[in-house]
């Protein structure tokens, strides 16, 4: 039976002083080629190919695009059996360590400025590895000429109420090999999404009065104080609508600040006012109230009732808290012309289910290509 095996890796880049510089293995068969390898038991194809990267290289990376996926032949070395190999290649960005080749299966490693690779991939690469290399090249000139790379703004979200734990910790995985500022879970997986991201940059984010906004203040702090025990460094709690619609100002300001009171210093708050269901003056004062309170965030939606995050709405909560807080766009943002659309309205964090691809460079048309 022929085998068919899955290996992922990436083409990684660095920025230094004089420029950009991508990272080539030298092969044991003269070759330029791109570090990747198997996914081993429980991984993620970004997972495997951060790890790859680290064992082959010692360069510590992080995913920002997927590129291509390459199909092929080959024999088994060892058996002598015919099998089949997708090799799934990522665009990755190097954030630490240096060069350290694993030379018991490779030449050598070394990063060449950008503007040499194709030359040396031509003459010396992998015939079907020329296209990886040129469409990663041209993501990468994308990057360096102005298009935003979203992973830094992504609160990458699972918020279904019948998510399972197995979800959780795959968007967990997720979010570490992009590197995405937050999980947002509900608080029920608040505790493992904090252990399975220690030791990463990824923060855990937990909802409070979710998705209604209609509990208590004192079940909200008991809520919030119980998620920062379990990990959680950021808080998005959902504004008492009905006191607000209803024009009961200080209800709505105290019920916030007294989830930033018990936050404190260990866990910022966004503030979500649920904005399809306020009108342009609602959502103002919502925002203020929020200003007020000393949240550090205003969001727009849950994405479970109204009409979710709209340019409108970002320019109003941006217009009302000037630079003084940040603006979170939530609710239905499921492409990158969307985020994008979000940001020019002056929001500053994107909290999406799509996160990975909205990470996804604009050049990434899917695997089969």
């Amino acid at each position: 039976m022929t085998e068919h095996v899955q290996v992922a890796g990436g083409l990684v880049y660095a920025k230094r002083n004089d420029g950009y510089y991508a990272l080539l293995l030298d092969d044991r068969f003269g070759k330029v080629t791109l570090p990747k390898g198997h996914l081993e038991p429980g991984e993620i194809l970004e997972q495997a190919a951060v790890r790859e990267v680290y064992e082959e290289t010692g360069v510590v990376s992080r995913v920002v695009s997927p590129i291509a996926k390459v199909t092929y032949a080959f024999v088994d070395a060892h058996r002598g059996e015919e099998g089949v190999k997708d090799a799934y290649y990522f665009l990755m960005e190097m954030t630490d360590g240096s060069i350290r080749p694993q030379l018991e299966e490779v030449d050598g490693a070394r990063f060449v400025p950008v503007n040499e690779v194709e030359a040396e991939v031509r003459a010396h690469g992998y015939d079907n590895n020329v296209t990886v290399f040129m469409k990663g090249l041209a993501m990468l000139n994308d990057l360096v000429n102005g298009e935003i790379d979203l992973a830094a703004k992504i609160d990458h979200t699972l918020l279904r109420s019948d998510a399972t734990g197995r979800e959780v910790e795959r968007l967990c995985r997720e979010a570490a090999a992009y590197q995405f500022a937050s999980v947002c879970v509900n608080p029920v997986h608040v505790e493992r999404a904090a252990e399975f991201l220690t030791g990463t940059s990824v923060k855990v984010c937990a909802v409070v009065g979710f998705p209604l906004g209609a509990n208590t203040t004192a079940i909200k702090v008991a809520e919030a104080g119980r998620a920062i025990r379990d990990g959680a460094e950021e808080i998005d709690m959902v504004a008492a609508i009905g006191k607000l619609r209803e024009g009961d100002v200080t209800y709505v300001e105290n019920d916030i600040r007294a989830v930033v009171d018990v936050a404190g210093a260990q866990a910022i708050v966004k503030v979500i006012l649920e904005t399809g269901l306020l009108d342009e003056k609602e959502r103002m004062v919502g925002a203020e109230c929020a200003l007020r309170a000393g949240a550090h965030y205003v969001k727009t939606s849950t994405g479970f009732v109204g009409s979710g995050a709209t340019v409108d709405a970002v320019k109003t909560l941006r217009q009302a808290v000037g630079d003084r807080l940040g603006v979170k766009a939530a609710g239905g943002i499921r492409t990158r012309a969307n985020a994008f659309a979000m940001l020019a309205a002056g929001a500053s964090r994107i909290g999406a289910s799509a996160g990975v691809k909205l990470a996804a460079s604009a050049r990434f048309s899917g695997w089969d290509n």
